[in-house]
């Protein structure tokens, strides 16, 4: 009896150890996150696919320190772009927007603009129904989209092709994470043998416990060009202090604001350096402060979204502001 035991327990404990993760609508970002994600700017391979796959990523660099802000899309200046969107993500304070409607298990991707390019993609006609939830291993779609892609002029039907292709270990550079599940998506326009087409490609790496990406390896060709390219990946402090502890002990008030705005840090024993920018991405304004208690006057500078960085020689927090 005691073996049968034994036996049942240990056959537990396998079946645990190679338990396929099941990614629901629970990692979607809401209204008000903000996602803070390293940025290695050199496009990297993304491994491979399969079952207890181990991705080792643990040497990828930070050149930037990035971050992902969830709004609503009226505060963004692209809105009349994508009326049917009900959320806003903007990526690296300003240098790229996109636009979503997650509802239920859907989340729908209406396109996105590209402020400092001067490109933009709109799906808004027939947009694309990016995931669909639960997602497991070997979940795969395709579908078909309309889309206008400028500069270029490339217009008309795409097609959406979605795979959950791996799951297994992913290893970081500061830590690893067991039960992960990594998508392939890949949006195609227009017709390549015309040289006239744009593709796009994401691998993105999910932990059923956690918001957001673990980790984004994105690539999107223009004309047979490589446009743009980037790796972001989860930034842990490796000061033993969570994002979440950071954040919460630096406020900035009031929100909405006329623009006079109040930046309390608690604790501060360290020199900070505060910055504000735009929606854009335009850096408005920059400072340092040595106390726990700063005043920021953003009125020259209109009515809109603001994000504030607070920086130190070991961390970097974010915060948004809306200036009425």
């Amino acid at each position: 009896m005691r073996k049968i035991i034994t036996i049942i327990i240990f056959s537990i404990c396998i079946l645990k150890a190679f338990a396929q993760p099941i990614i629901t609508s629970s990692v979607l970002p809401v209204k008000g996150d903000t996602i803070i994600l390293g940025l290695d700017t050199i496009l990297q391979p993304p491994g491979s696919a399969g079952a207890n796959v181990n991705w080792d990523f643990s040497y990828l660099v930070q050149h930037i320190l990035s971050s992902r802000i969830y709004v609503d899309p009226a505060v963004t200046p692209y809105a009349s772009k994508f009326p049917a969107a009900t959320l806003a993500r903007t990526d690296a304070i300003g240098s790229l927007y996109t636009y979503w409607k997650n509802v239920g298990n859907n989340s729908t991707y209406f396109g996105y603009v590209e402020p400092a390019a001067g490109t933009d993609q709109n799906y808004d006609s027939i947009p694309v129904n990016y995931y669909t939830f639960p997602i497991n291993y070997n979940a795969s779609s395709v579908t078909n989209f309309y889309a206008t892609t400028n500069p270029g002029n490339i217009k008309g039907a795409g097609k959406y092709y979605f795979n959950a292709d791996g799951y297994g270990t992913l290893k970081l550079p500061h830590r690893t994470v067991t039960n992960v599940l990594r998508t392939k998506s890949v949006l195609y326009i227009g017709d390549s043998t015309i040289n006239s087409y744009s593709l796009t490609k994401e691998y993105a790496w999910y932990s059923p416990n956690q918001k957001d990406v673990l980790l984004v390896i994105s690539s999107v060709l223009l004309n047979g060009t490589l446009h743009r390219k980037y790796v972001f990946f989860d930034n842990h402090f490796s000061t033993g202090i969570s994002a979440l502890e950071l954040s919460n002990s630096v406020h900035v008030y009031p929100n909405p604001s006329n623009g006079i705005l109040k930046v309390e840090l608690e604790n501060n024993n360290d020199k900070n350096t505060i910055e504000c920018y735009d929606y854009t991405g335009r850096l408005v304004l920059s400072r340092e402060i040595n106390e726990q208690h700063a005043d920021i006057d953003l009125t020259a500078f209109g009515k809109g979204l603001y994000v504030i960085k607070i920086k130190s020689s070991t961390y970097e927090i974010v915060k948004k502001v809306v200036v009425e």
